[in-house]
């Protein structure tokens, strides 16, 4: 078994990353699929109550972070999540990154994300990474009590294993895109 990743205490700004095409191509996106796509997740927790989620990847069971599979979606969507991810986990110098988590996430406005911790589980082997696609000024997330505005064209790791929060007290929609990676070099030929 992989060893634990060692997180930030609260989160690390990864740097800047384009989104520009890829934030044109989620604005395209239809309520229907939003919807459909959300009917579906497997992420279905209490304190998600006003978030809609297009699940791309996920873990089977939440347990084993190299047991995941690949939504129907994703061959639509790899082309344009893949090469940001990709850029994104370049500072960890990693062999062969893997995703095993890889979803969009929409807040809606005026709603929050209640405080919750992420089951350890999966969660011990795999980073945490939020990009922000649509944001405002008035969402925030809260970890470990503390208070940050993650900005659009940047991408940041989260302990999600400590509480957080979110709340998005803006007009619009606040979109990220979330994904979890790991070093798979066990699978190395």
């Amino acid at each position: 078994m992989a060893e634990n990743v060692t997180k930030p205490k609260r989160m690390r700004e990864l740097g800047p990353v384009d989104i520009s095409g890829f934030k044109a191509i989620v604005a395209r996106t239809s309520e229907h699929v939003w919807n459909t796509e959300n009917e579906q997740k497997e992420n279905d927790f209490d304190c998600f109550h006003h978030t809609r989620h297009i699940v791309f990847r996920f873990i089977e069971g939440f347990r084993d972070h190299r047991c995941f599979y690949s939504t129907q979606i994703w061959s639509v969507w790899q082309d344009q999540l893949m090469p940001i991810m990709k850029k994104v986990v370049e500072p960890y110098g990693f062999e062969r990154p893997e995703f095993p988590k890889v979803m969009l996430a929409r807040l809606q406005a005026g709603q929050v994300i209640d405080p919750h911790k992420d089951g350890a589980g999966s969660n011990l082997y795999t980073h945490k990474i939020h990009v922000p696609i649509q944001t405002n000024e008035k969402a925030r997330m809260f970890i470990n009590d503390r208070s940050f505005h993650l900005e659009e064209g940047k991408a940041y790791e989260v302990n999600n294993l400590v509480p957080h929060a979110v709340e998005n007290l803006g007009a619009e929609d606040r979109i990220h895109l979330i994904f979890e990676v790991f070093d798979n070099v066990e699978s190395k030929a």
